[in-house]
């Protein structure tokens, strides 16, 4: 879903605590096609996050459109929403938010 941004771009303006396998999980976020993966990725990228920014915000969509607690998704969609700032992710946060809240 959010899997049209250069990965390589995003990994150098990611600020996150460096952790051991933050490369890893950043890769499984927003590459995986395995949704527990996806989730488990993304949340340690979000709990290790420096800053809340249009990155985390994306990482926020990403757990959202993968996982399947609705709340959590409705959650995590409005906090993608909120940090986005590129007009399709916002877009694709909305339409998470329509279907999870």
């Amino acid at each position: 879903m959010f899997r049209f941004l250069p990965v390589a771009v995003l990994l150098v303006s990611v600020q996150a605590v460096a952790y051991d396998g933050l490369e890893a999980d950043f890769a499984t976020c927003t590459q995986s096609n395995d949704s527990g993966a996806v989730v488990s990725a993304c949340t340690r990228l979000i709990d290790n996050a420096a800053v809340e920014n249009s990155v985390t915000g994306m990482f926020y969509g990403l757990r959202a459109a993968n996982n399947t607690d609705a709340a959590q998704n409705c959650a995590d969609a409005k906090k993608s929403l909120a940090l986005a700032e590129d007009a399709t992710i916002k877009s694709l946060s909305q339409q998470l938010i329509d279907q999870n809240c």
